[in-house]
């Protein structure tokens, strides 16, 4: 992954902008994921694994944002200039 990108992807959660627990489908699916680990504790290999999908998943979401921002012309742009 392009460390930009992860360095990106850690400076929204820093901030707040980007909160997974956020979601009552994440913590259930979390919940799920804990209970399969009695001491609590993720191994790391798993952790990191939903770590590499978090940001999988924003990397999509932010390059499908990209394109879409292209593909209608920046509207917002237009709505400016009125």
């Amino acid at each position: 992954m392009d460390n930009q990108l992860k360095d990106f992807f850690f400076d929204e959660q820093d901030r707040g902008r980007l909160v997974f627990e956020d979601s009552p489908e994440y913590n259930e699916l979390m919940e799920q994921c804990l209970s399969l680990f009695p001491g609590g504790d993720l191994p790391r290999p798993v952790f990191k694994l939903i770590e590499t999908a978090n940001l999988i998943s924003f990397a999509h979401g932010l390059r499908l944002g990209l394109r879409l921002n292209r593909w209608t012309g920046d509207q917002s742009q237009i709505a400016v200039a009125k």
